[in-house]
């Protein structure tokens, strides 16, 4: 949608980005959607540094994010968050970006997330059941050492027996983490 603008003695066209363009019912739904795309800006800033640096953004819309992470409570931070809102919504183009982006992000941490649950059940298992599922395990993953799960699966026991921190079964996890990854 275009509109027009006079500015002095010209009229001036003006590009709306796409999300004013938007049929909205009401001047609330238009301030929840803005809104959204400030909270996007929130979430950003929740990000570690290193997260936000994956992202490939702007170089100052970055500077953006990185300020408004480090801001302690006030009207500073308000002015900050409603800027970096301001420069989402101005560039359609760039919040599609990083929306894609971070719902990648998501995806991906539950992936690894559900991976992670999958070992743990195969070491509790291991733990519970020993030698039967230990063999299960082996032949769905032909590259783990036997023998070495074998002794922290006698360790782990003992450990429990003796009421001694879980050492060697933290241990087997960080192995089983490692076949695979």
């Amino acid at each position: 949608m275009v509109r027009a603008r006079n500015v002095g003695r010209k009229t001036e066209k003006v590009s709306q980005p796409d999300w004013e363009q938007e049929e909205f019912d009401s001047r609330s739904q238009i301030k929840k959607a803005a809104q959204a795309v400030t909270s996007l800006g929130e979430e950003l800033s929740e990000l570690t540094v290193s997260q936000i640096n994956k992202l490939g953004l702007p170089e100052d819309f970055r500077e953006a994010i990185l300020m408004l992470k480090n801001m302690e409570k006030g009207p500073a931070l308000k002015r900050q968050k409603l800027f970096v809102g301001r420069f989402l919504r101005n560039d359609e183009e760039l919040l599609i970006e990083i929306k894609a982006k971070i719902e990648s992000q998501r995806v991906k941490e539950k992936q690894q997330n559900a991976h992670f649950h999958r070992l743990e059940n195969w070491r509790d298992r291991m733990l519970a059941e020993g030698d039967e599922v230990l063999n299960e395990f082996v032949m769905d993953y032909p590259l783990a050492d036997r023998n070495q799960l074998r002794q922290w699966i006698r360790n782990a026991k003992k450990e429990a027996e003796h009421n001694k921190p879980p050492k060697s079964s933290r241990a087997m996890f960080q192995y089983l983490k490692g076949l695979e990854w």
